[in-house]
């Protein structure tokens, strides 16, 4: 009798189903230990992406606190400059700047040199043959006029046209009975006088180049702009107004605001990170489960130099040493802190200095933060190491997890083949006994 190929035809089991309910037994403890372990991997990289981040928004927070650079001031550092009248000039400070009163006298505004040309009939007209030889203080440049491109018009986009040009503009003014080339300098002040030299047509001043003057308490500065840097170390005096004989009162002082600002995100993104190391390390008794971190001794060990920090001294800052004695105050329950914005103030008037070293001194609170932040989030530091270490672990179950997929793969053949066999002996027994039933009945 032929061998019985199809599953369960000659015997009645069902043969398929069998097989799949003995895989599944098999093949299931593995993938739930690959998929666990895979699902508690991926939840721990997530978290401690969204750890680096939290510490990288700190590390942020507190370089505003540190000094800036290029002269910037930092956010606690930083100076206000405020003129009494704002029609005469504007100011702002850096942070090289030092507090204190000045009286200041805008006399003459910068000016742009300019030059028009003698009259032409309109914009078209011919100008002629020939070189035009435009120069910007030391420096000239060249532009020919020849038959086809020789109108007034063509020596317009000639000169704003040329890659020599140092710094002059062109353009076409009407005048009565036609039209003039004016050329501007596109900077002010006398060491920017546009001058023309050519023997097609003549040009006279419309206005002459002229540097920016001001007194500062009497003392007087020139500048070839109206943004004068040189007057007071540390000022920008923006002019727009010149009135000699008349002064303006301006007051440089420390900008509380922004200091209370600074400090106040600075506080916010500390407590953003120890809320959310809270939530990602506790334990619920009442469930019996616990925060994607718990235990997790890369980011205990990384808060636990952190709360270090915001508890510690910083002795090189004088009067104010501790983050507690500027108002600063961290919860007994839940480590978060807490900032006291008039204590804080009274703080920064009686000694700013004290202050300023407190978070941005050599063993400043900022400072400290900064160093250790660059640490934990560099490219070869705890976290990244941490992080690579479930990203390889991931990599180790897909490959468990393809070696699984091969051995059921063939434990289902197996047992299929297995099964196959049976199947075919159950039916070639029960043909057997169906033909030893009809033998007996003839007896």
């Amino acid at each position: 009798m032929a061998a019985v190929t199809s599953a369960g035809i000659g015997s009645g089991l069902d043969v398929t189903a069998i097989v799949s309910q003995l895989v599944a037994a098999e093949r299931g403890p593995a993938d739930q230990r690959i998929a666990t372990a895979t699902s508690k991997a991926q939840s721990s990289i997530s978290s401690l992406a969204s750890f680096r981040s939290a510490i990288a928004n700190l590390q942020t927070a507190a370089k505003a606190l540190l000094p800036g650079t290029g002269g910037n001031a930092s956010a606690l550092g930083k100076l206000t400059a405020t003129a009494a009248e704002t029609t005469r000039f504007s100011a702002t400070a850096a942070n090289s700047a030092v507090a204190g009163n000045y009286s200041i006298e805008v006399v003459s505004l910068a000016a742009a040199s300019k030059r028009a040309s003698s009259l032409f009939t309109s914009s078209s007209a011919t100008v002629g043959n020939g070189d035009v030889t435009i120069a910007v203080g030391s420096k000239s440049f060249t532009v020919s006029l020849a038959d086809g491109a020789n109108s007034l018009a063509d020596l317009r986009d000639k000169i704003n046209a040329s890659s020599d040009n140092p710094g002059v503009g062109a353009a076409i003014v009407s005048d009565a009975g036609g039209a003039r080339l004016l050329l501007t300098s596109r900077s002010t002040g006398t060491a920017n006088a546009v001058s023309v030299t050519t023997s097609l047509f003549t040009t006279t001043e419309s206005q002459p180049a002229a540097d920016a003057v001001v007194k500062v308490d009497g003392f007087t500065t020139t500048s070839s702009s109206n943004q004068v840097t040189g007057a007071v170390d540390g000022l920008t005096l923006n002019l727009t107004k010149a009135e000699p004989g008349v002064t303006t009162a301006l007051a440089v002082s420390l900008d509380g605001t922004a200091s209370q600002t600074a400090v106040a995100a600075f506080v916010n993104a500390y407590n953003n990170l120890a809320r959310f190391v809270a939530a990602q390390t506790k334990f619920d008794p009442a469930s019996r489960t616990g925060g994607v971190l718990l235990g997790d001794t890369t980011v205990l060990s990384a808060s636990q130099q952190l709360r270090g920090i915001i508890g510690g001294t910083a002795t090189s800052a004088g009067a104010y040493q501790t983050l507690s004695s500027v108002g600063i105050t961290s919860s007994a329950t839940d480590g978060t802190l807490s900032a006291d914005s008039s204590k804080f103030s009274k703080a920064l008037v009686t000694d700013f200095t004290s202050v300023q070293k407190l978070f941005a001194g050599t063993d400043g609170i900022a400072t400290r933060i900064d160093t250790l932040a660059k640490t934990l989030l560099a490219d070869g530091g705890q976290l990244a190491a941490k992080t690579d270490g479930l990203n390889a672990r991931i990599k180790d179950l897909g490959k468990q997890q393809i070696a699984v997929d091969t051995r059921i793969s063939a434990y289902q053949a197996r047992t299929l083949k297995q099964f196959n066999s049976l199947d075919s002996l159950l039916s070639k027994l029960q043909s057997t006994s169906s033909y030893l039933t009809q033998q007996l009945a003839r007896l």
